[in-house]
């Protein structure tokens, strides 16, 4: 990692919380620690104003948009982990790219696409997926999860690693949005 990338970082990070709370948005959690990059959470209560700012035009069932809306920031040339939830499907907005998604039904038949701004891209609850950014930029998507059981929702728990590139376990259901 470059010297300047920290600093980058940073101020990638600054830059995006105040755009968001320009929006009105209430920014529950930050965590730009993950080796990829991070996240902003936002509160449950500025969802309609997280869908005005970043999903105009896609039309959006509101009733599925219980728990968390994000957004992703994820570092050049770093990629989150293949990965699948068995309790949510989870829906993506390309906000800053091009990004690499990947998606397959087991880790054999895993696919690359290469998705643009403003593409969005829906991930089936058990669906392989992982998250890359572009070598020379960073990507950034706007994320929410559809619940498969409104009265049993999903969490960060609900993640199981197939592969990472940082060493942390796989398989398993650790808390840990990566």
């Amino acid at each position: 990692m470059s010297a300047e990338l920290p600093k980058e970082r940073e101020l990638r990070f600054e830059r995006l919380m105040a755009e968001a709370r320009g929006f009105g948005l209430d920014v529950r959690e930050v965590d730009s620690t993950r080796p990829w990059g991070g996240y902003i959470r936002f509160a449950r209560a500025s969802l309609t104003r997280f869908l005005s700012a970043y999903w105009q035009g896609v039309h959006v069932r509101h009733a599925d948009l219980d728990l968390d809306a994000k957004l992703l920031l994820v570092m050049p040339g770093r990629r989150l982990s293949l990965q699948s939830h068995a309790k949510r499907a989870e829906v993506w907005r390309v906000l800053e790219g091009p990004v690499i998604i990947s998606t397959g039904k087991d880790p054999s038949d895993v696919k690359e696409e290469l998705v643009r701004p403003v593409d969005v891209v829906r991930i089936p609850c058990g669906r392989l997926h992982r998250l890359a950014g572009p070598v020379t930029g960073w990507g950034v998507i706007a994320e929410f999860w559809q619940h498969e059981d409104p009265d049993d929702p999903s969490n960060e728990r609900d993640i199981f690693r197939y592969a990472d590139d940082y060493g942390r376990p796989t398989d398993s259901g650790v808390n840990d949005l990566s």
